[in-house]
């Protein structure tokens, strides 16, 4: 399981990279259709030559070309459960657009940009794109997402397609609302989910807790604070199923680390550990929030457990807080 450990985005923590945010999954690649982008698509040869056809019109970008296919289509697709899933894309990647934007801040992640200056060649702003989501062609391309969803209930890339969408229009609401959902949905079904391309997939559970827990970390790494009010609904969802999962507690601790609530983080961490004593994360931030409260004994022995770790930037962060704990009173 992959550990995410940047913390740039933690505002409400302190400068040194002590915080572990949330456990990440790491079987995810690209599938064919942008909706379901970094989820990970099982393989299948079980679909329509039109599905195949229009694919190869997707990537040459001819949306004139597209748009016409889509039409004849239409015709004869109705039952085909990837005609949907295409309309949608093809809205999608429409309404996927670039615009300039003018900051007296530089980009984050390092992003090129052009830098402004005065008269005497100070540097007063920046110049750099960022995507922007057109309203009217994103509302189209959810139009036949529910279309989809409303005739083939059972298909999840159609759910989580929607998911995508509204987080790349910044809609958290709609976006957390939606994930909800497909919690609810997977209570109600008993977890038996289709995929793209009509795959059957063999742990629906699974593949449910691990995907949300990617949504979560999004949230998490969002440059945007409505978006981690999403967290705890989230995961106490998860949890109502599975009370003994160890990210989705792990998840609720980090909300209340990233605003300093320190003593009510703990209960979930120790909660945590109790279950999995070998968990990075939760060595780590146990050790922070007691490191955080002065509790110095507490804060060596999580750092000193964390020192153990199999991951070496890990064991170096264990070996960074276990000086500064030693400084304590």
């Amino acid at each position: 399981m992959k550990r995410l450990v940047s913390l740039k985005y933690f505002w409400a923590i302190a400068l040194l990279l002590t915080v572990f945010p949330v456990h990440a999954q790491a079987n995810r690649t690209q599938g064919d259709a942008g909706l379901t982008e970094g989820l990970s698509e099982p393989k299948s040869t079980n679909v329509s030559e039109e599905y195949t056809a229009f694919l190869k019109l997707l990537r040459s970008k001819d949306t004139a070309a597209q748009w016409k296919f889509l039409a004849q289509w239409a015709g004869i697709g109705q039952q085909d459960p990837e005609f949907y899933v295409c309309y949608a894309n093809y809205y999608l990647n429409l309404a996927n657009k670039e615009v300039i934007q003018m900051s007296t801040n530089p980009p984050q992640n390092g992003k090129e940009s052009y830098s402004i200056q005065d008269s005497l060649g100070n540097t007063v702003g920046y110049m750099y794109s960022v995507p922007s989501m057109d309203e009217e062609l994103s509302a189209k391309s959810r139009y036949w997402l529910n279309q989809g969803i409303a005739r083939f209930p059972r298909r999840l890339d159609l759910l989580f397609g929607k998911v995508h969408l509204f987080g790349l229009m910044r809609q958290h609401d709609s976006f957390g609302t939606t994930i909800l959902q497909a919690i609810d949905k997977s209570v109600d079904n008993d977890f038996q989910w289709q995929w793209s391309k009509g795959i059957e997939l063999q742990d629906g559970k699974q593949f449910l807790f691990s995907t949300c827990q990617d949504y979560i970390a999004k949230l998490f790494y969002s440059d945007d604070s409505l978006g981690l009010i999403w967290i705890e609904p989230i995961s106490l969802a998860l949890l109502e199923i599975d009370p003994k999962n160890v990210p989705c507690i792990s998840n609720l601790a980090v909300s209340n680390m990233m605003l300093k609530r320190w003593s009510e983080a703990i209960p979930y961490l120790e909660k945590a550990y109790a279950l999995d004593s070998q968990d990075d994360i939760v060595l780590a931030n146990l050790g922070y929030s007691h490191f955080q409260l002065q509790n110095k004994s507490l804060a060596q022995k999580y750092y000193k457990l964390l020192k153990k770790s199999k991951d070496a930037q890990n064991r170096e962060l264990a070996g960074e807080m276990l000086k500064l704990a030693k400084k304590l009173k």
